[in-house]
């Protein structure tokens, strides 16, 4: 595969863009499958696609291994490009799909930012759309929201797109999977996107953010409140039985 140029991580031609689109058509059933069987994948807010245009940020709580696959499933028909790190691409075999389901590694020095920023600015100026966890790494299963990050809010001041925020919350297993499942099930929220300042400083970069994580943080405390209220209906339901 030839690289576009000696700037950009990602292999762009169009043999590479065809391979990517034909794995992702092969996984998206099993993956709806496994997140909707398994996982209880429920998602809401998709409306809110529709007050953005091509190119956008999506960042998002980093709780589960797929959540990048609960991701693409939420926006398709686009097909996202995540940020991952450097150590998944230097697994055998591995390496691989990780190009291929458009993995952009996180350099772990200074030298290899210069290609990562510009990889990201031209894929926001092609109207595409790339995923950040504004956390930095996985922390299976945690009920709440950690630090964010400057690297995707930057991003998107500098390039003047959009943030769409996704959030990861969970419910109870009401069904019979109780039985066999000890985790809740999922629910990815698609959030009311959000604009950048048009002027590109730190303090808008830092403005963005907390805009974002407080609207996130909102969002996890309703929903926590509400299936906290639909368990306590459930469990008065019961005795009055």
């Amino acid at each position: 595969m030839e690289r576009k140029n000696k700037g950009d991580l990602l292999h762009c031609s169009i043999i590479y863009k065809i391979l990517s689109s034909l794995l992702y058509l092969i996984a998206y059933p099993i993956l709806f499958i496994i997140t909707k069987l398994w996982l209880g994948l429920k998602v809401e807010g998709r409306e809110n696609l529709n007050k953005v245009g091509d190119e956008y940020i999506t960042v998002a709580n980093h709780i589960n291994m797929i959540d990048c696959a609960m991701i693409v499933l939420s926006i398709f028909p686009r097909i996202p490009y995540f940020l991952t790190l450097q150590s998944n691409l230097e697994i055998p075999f591995i390496k691989y799909l990780v190009m291929l389901f458009r993995g952009i590694p996180i350099p772990r020095n200074i030298s290899g930012k210069e290609k990562m920023v510009n990889t990201i600015d031209g894929l926001l100026k092609k109207g595409e759309v790339v995923g950040i966890y504004p956390e930095g790494h996985l922390i299976p299963y945690y009920d709440g929201l950690r630090e964010f990050k400057n690297g995707a809010f930057a991003f998107s001041v500098k390039n003047q797109v959009p943030v769409v925020p996704i959030l990861f919350t969970y419910r109870e297993v009401n069904d019979i999977r109780r039985f066999i499942r000890k985790k809740p099930f999922i629910t990815l929220t698609i959030l009311e996107p959000e604009y950048p300042k048009k002027e590109i400083t730190k303090e808008n970069v830092i403005e963005l953010k907390n805009r974002v994580y407080k609207k996130m943080e909102m969002e996890r405390r309703m929903k926590k409140l509400y299936n906290e209220q639909l368990e306590n209906d459930a469990e008065m339901q019961e005795e009055k039985i």
